[in-house]
């Protein structure tokens, strides 16, 4: 049995603009200084990363609401970067699948639900589910423990800081879609799509 944990956020759905653009103006509603560069967000809790900015608006809270907001307005314009059809044959070839991101639960049964995909995974892992956020290795060693999962395990990441988490979790880590982490991950993949139908073929 091998069970693949996916991160979410430019992994299986392009959502980057969205989150880019959801940042940039809660930044700028909140005269928050400049927005940090988005590739340094990836995979950090939206609570954590508004944390840092306690000494000019203290509400976190508020900030990471009106962020979510922001984001979730848009959802319909979000594309996909898998194949759904590729995440059924894995499942009918009795792989494991889940999710492990910093994205809040309610964004992810968003766009699960708006893609009818939501079944095909045995677990789902948001930030509200654990404390520390990627690179550290807390949220794939909960997701592991909550679902007693045994046996071979793969991680897919397109951020350097989940490659980074997954790599001190243990897990072999499978870089897609960003160039940047193709020398930090175990095997790198410009799409997650000819990964997964890699293992399709092999199994």
């Amino acid at each position: 049995m091998c069970s693949l944990l996916f991160d979410f956020d430019g992994t299986l759905f392009d959502t980057e603009a969205g989150h880019e653009a959801a940042y940039l103006k809660t930044f700028q509603e909140f005269n928050l200084g400049e927005c940090p560069p988005y590739e340094s967000l990836k995979g950090i809790k939206t609570m954590e990363v508004f944390a840092r900015y306690q000494s000019v608006f203290q509400d976190t809270r508020a900030l990471a609401q009106y962020k979510s907001a922001s984001y979730q307005a848009n959802l319909d314009q979000v594309k996909t970067l898998v194949e759904f059809n590729l995440l059924a044959q894995l499942v009918q070839k009795d792989f494991k699948l889940y999710i492990v991101t910093g994205g809040s639960r309610r964004s992810i049964d968003a766009l699960l639900d708006l893609h009818q995909m939501r079944d095909l995974f045995q677990g789902i892992v948001t930030a509200e589910d654990y404390g520390a956020s990627k690179p550290d290795p807390e949220p794939f060693l909960h997701c592991i423990r909550t679902h007693d999962i045994q046996g071979e395990v793969q991680g897919i990441e397109d951020s350097i800081q989940g490659i980074q988490s997954l790599k001190a979790a243990q897990v072999r880590a499978v870089g897609v879609h960003n160039p940047v982490i193709e020398s930090l991950s175990d095997v790198y993949y410009p799409s997650i799509n000819t990964y997964l139908t890699e293992l399709i073929q092999t199994r």
